[in-house]
């Protein structure tokens, strides 16, 4: 796990002194070595995290006049390593020249045998090309700059804002950010830098870039057995603990990590695990991640999070971030990180399973709303103009997504502001820029398959949600702390299992990852086996009406965004919600977060003058070990 920075210069050559000092700005990616490669007018830079071959690992790597910078881990490189080296020679023991002794012997085919998340950029001095690719889930982030001057590569953006200069608000991404709470499509909320997307690869010749998609999820219905589920998943979780460094394993109240730390635990007694609370009741699951640990008896590393911890952290989460992410669990992952890091260098966490198994609550709505499904079309559409013209008593919002068409109903997980409330915030509003628009080819993609609904929600979700929230917030969050986090259910050969999954073998009326729980049914506590999924609860609902919401006011304030944003409005829902009137949380947090990226991106101010908010208050609020 690292951080890397690559120049492609159009019409000059590479500077080594700029190119040193892009690289510090992602140092904490990768704080045990630094190398450069320069080259006419390519420049390479590269921190890392040292995890497999900490000796004679380190990069830019140089092999048959090919230079690799890298990102990531292959968890499969030892079984590549004794199909190559009949015909290779090899100096090291990393996975980093597996990698490049694969691209220079199957080119872009090499990809199809990568079993890992990376991000990678190799300047091929043989064929006089950069070549480079992200992994099939969109893991590992890689940004990236083409202008008239050169194309650049980074693994955070924050390099690329200072390899640019000024940089300016992309409106049409901010208006798409207000619903999804996240940049969807690649785009980033800075008009001039853009997302290399999942499953894709890239050949820079001549000053040209192309980028070709190897890789396309596709789901087949397929009858698949719960002993082939727990094989492949025990199998993946072995992968994913091969390192020359300690592994722990995050542990939430939830049945994802329960699964991985327990597949993890009988590989490694040994394994720490480390959980998070905040101390408001409802918002505290460590009894239930205590109570598993000693089931598997495992050590449990735990911090409980006050009000004042989550505003002093909340700073440093929107730099490290990059984009805005308007997802309040994203502070929380930030502080566990801080805490595991004290003990490990890489982590195991449970993301990716409710996307591909059928997770989501929301998922089971298939059922509740199947009623609706026997209605002709006129009818349905003579209730919804009915179910409009409702106040907000109980059962309008079921009326209406009964009889509105999913494409026009369903963006994903989060679903913040309404197109049409989204008028009422930005200025300069495009009509043509709505969520549905955004969500058209994915949709059409999905009735192209045939899909049912929960497949489709599914495979939207896989495409936005899971790359623009879940893995953004999991990579910049632990990797702030220089923490390796790695997600065993997001793997190939697993993601091959899901895929053929059967609607029933999902979701039923009364409980998600129904597969999924049966296999797992005698590794698991009892009382993990039918437990609902309750998401990562953050208690934003109720600080806001103390001082979180008087530090949310501030920002939001003193912010200069008054050309983009309608801060009367936006105040006018942080005080109903105060009042009582109406849980307006997401939405106010929504607008918070990306006042508060403004202020650091485009306005410039620093980390330390943004933590001086009330420090007085905070002096003695740190982290207490539970």
């Amino acid at each position: 796990m690292c951080g890397h920075i690559s120049i492609y210069y159009k019409n000059k050559k590479a500077d080594e002194i700029f190119i040193r000092q892009l690289t510090e700005k992602i140092i904490h990616r990768g704080p045990d070595d630094t190398g450069y490669f320069i080259k006419d007018n390519i420049a390479f830079g590269f921190n890392r995290l040292s995890i497999i071959d900490l000796e004679c690992g380190n990069q830019p790597f140089q092999k048959d006049n090919r230079t690799i910078v890298f990102n990531g881990e292959i968890y499969n490189h030892n079984e590549l390593r004794i199909e190559l080296i009949r015909s290779n020679e090899f100096t090291t023991n990393s996975d980093t020249e597996v990698l490049l002794t694969s691209y220079i012997n199957y080119g872009e085919k090499c990809l199809d045998k990568l079993r890992g998340m990376f991000a990678f950029v190799i300047y091929d001095e043989v064929k006089d090309i950069v070549f480079g690719a992200r992994d099939h889930f969109g893991i590992k982030p890689l940004y990236y700059v083409n202008n008239d001057e050169f194309i650049a590569f980074s693994s955070e953006y924050k390099s690329l804002v200072t390899l640019i200069g000024k940089v300016n608000v992309d409106k049409y991404a901010l208006q798409n950010y207000l619903s999804f709470q996240y940049t969807p499509n690649y785009n980033t909320i800075i008009n001039e830098i853009k997302e290399v997307p999942n499953g894709t690869y890239f050949t820079i010749k001549n000053g040209d870039i192309e980028f070709k998609k190897y890789h396309k999820l596709k789901f087949s219905n397929k009858v698949i057995m719960a002993e082939n589920i727990y094989d492949i998943i025990n199998d993946s979780v072995k992968h994913h603990m091969i390192a020359n460094v300690e592994v722990g394993t995050f542990l939430s109240g939830g049945i994802d990590s329960t699964i991985i730390t327990a597949l993890a635990a009988k590989i490694n007694p040994k394994i720490k695990s480390f959980s998070i609370g905040f101390d408001v009741e409802g918002y505290n699951e460590l009894s239930v991640a205590k109570k598993t640990a000693e089931y598997l008896g495992i050590e449990n590393i735990s911090i409980n999070v006050s009000e004042q911890d989550y505003i002093k952290a909340l700073p440093k989460v929107a730099y490290y971030m990059d984009d805005p992410l308007a997802d309040p669990s994203c502070v929380g992952i930030y502080l566990l990180s801080e805490e595991a890091r004290k003990h490990v260098k890489v982590v195991l966490s449970g993301e990716g399973s409710d996307e591909l198994f059928g997770g989501y609550n929301i998922y089971k709505e298939y059922y509740s709303l199947k009623p609706f499904s026997y209605l002709p079309e006129v009818i349905k559409c003579e209730v919804n103009k009915i179910a409009k013209s409702l106040p907000d008593i109980k059962g309008k919002n079921y009326l209406l997504r009964g009889t509105t068409k999913l494409k026009d109903r369903y963006i994903g997980n989060a679903k913040i502001f309404s197109n049409e409330e989204v008028k009422n915030i930005i200025y300069n509003y495009d009509e043509n820029n709505t969520y549905s628009n955004i969500l058209s080819s994915l949709y059409k993609e999905c009735d192209n398959n045939n899909y049912d609904n929960v497949t489709t929600m599914q495979y939207i979700d896989i495409n936005t949600w899971l790359e623009g929230d879940i893995l953004l917030k999991a990579d910049k969050m632990s990797m702030a702390h220089s923490l390796e986090l790695r997600v065993p259910f997001l793997d190939k050969e697993v993601l091959k299992c899901a895929e053929g999954l059967t609607l029933s073998q999902k979701v039923s009326k009364n409980n998600t990852k129904v597969l999924l729980r049966e296999a797992f049914k005698d590794i698991v506590p009892s009382y993990m086996k039918e437990k609902k999924k309750l998401g990562f609860p953050t208690p934003i609902r109720v600080w806001l009406k103390s001082e979180l919401g008087r530090y949310v006011r501030e920002v939001i304030t003193n912010a200069d965004v008054d050309k983009l944003i309608n801060k009367k409005y936006v105040l006018n829902l942080l005080d109903e919600h105060i009042q009582g009137k109406k849980d307006n949380s997401r939405k106010v947090w929504t607008v918070f977060m990306f006042c508060l990226w403004y202020e650091i991106y485009i306005e410039g101010k620093s980390i330390e003058e943004l933590e001086d908010y009330n420090e007085s208050n905070r002096s003695n609020s740190k982290c207490k070990l539970a």
